[in-house]
């Protein structure tokens, strides 16, 4: 008989036990839908900005401080921690400073993390946790590629999430003097595996539930809002509008008009 994998909730020292996944649990939980190019009959790419101010968005930002390789981790530490242990290659833009169109994820877009270490002066940290925790309180938001389409071979309607990259802000770190701005952009598929192996709490009041960062972001319980239509201009949707409430009109213009095409698919 197999032995009970059944973990216990206090380790020997009486904290609280780690949970912990396979390999092989991690692969087979992982469901990558691909259709082929000339069943999608109809889609749609957008930029969202996920800003973890946003209470429901809390679960991605918490813990921020003393963070360690045994202990819960944020969602900037579990991305961070593979590209700076070259575990997961990250890509930059090399023409565009406001990273707001993703690289080709090409070897000529190869995000340098040697050079940033640099760069910024984290050279004096020992570890990769040491740079993390003082980076990750200022990393309050995060940009993430989706695409909306049609399957006519299934007649079903997907989302999918491409790419995802985070977005740093001075105002939110005191200590550091790294400006504003996405350092890099990692294919979403290359980093769904590591999202497996970390749960998160899910809630301030009940923490037992198990849920984790893959889950979480697959299964959109984030909340969030558009930035960029990539049509046929592919502007940010701010692009030359000053007035809030206009520009709140055109984000939900661009949701509407992915919320309409699904709604439309099942009238006759």
């Amino acid at each position: 008989m197999e032995a009970d994998s059944t973990q216990f909730l206090f380790d020997g020292d009486g904290s609280f036990t780690r949970v912990t996944t396979s390999p092989q649990d991690i692969a087979a939980k992982i469901i990558r839908v691909n259709p082929l190019v000339d069943d999608v009959v109809w889609r749609k790419a957008v930029l969202r900005v996920i800003d973890l101010r946003e209470r429901q968005n809390n679960p991605l930002y918490y813990p921020f401080e003393d963070l360690d390789s045994l202990g819960q981790k944020n969602l900037f530490a579990i991305m961070f921690q593979k590209v700076l242990t070259k575990q997961l290659q990250a890509f930059k833009s090399p023409s565009n400073p406001e990273q707001t169109f993703i690289p080709k994820f090409t070897k000529e877009n190869q995000f340098d993390v040697d050079e940033f270490v640099q760069a910024n002066g984290l050279g004096i940290y020992e570890t990769p946790y040491d740079m993390i925790n003082y980076l990750t309180p200022g990393v309050v938001k995060y940009y993430i590629q989706e695409v909306w389409y049609f399957n006519k071979r299934t007649s079903t309607f997907h989302s999918k999430i491409l790419a995802i990259a985070p977005l740093y802000d001075e105002k939110y770190n005191s200590r550091s003097d790294i400006r504003t701005g996405v350092w890099f952009w990692v294919p979403f598929e290359r980093l769904r595996p590591y999202l497996q192996e970390e749960f998160m709490k899910i809630n301030g009041r009940n923490t037992a539930p198990l849920v984790n960062f893959d889950d979480f972001l697959v299964s959109r319980q984030f909340d969030s809002y558009v930035m960029k239509d990539y049509d046929l201009l592919s502007r940010d949707v701010d692009k030359g509008i000053d007035d809030p409430n206009m520009i709140r009109r055109e984000q939900n213009r661009v949701e509407e008009e992915i919320l309409n095409f699904e709604q439309d698919l099942w009238h006759y």
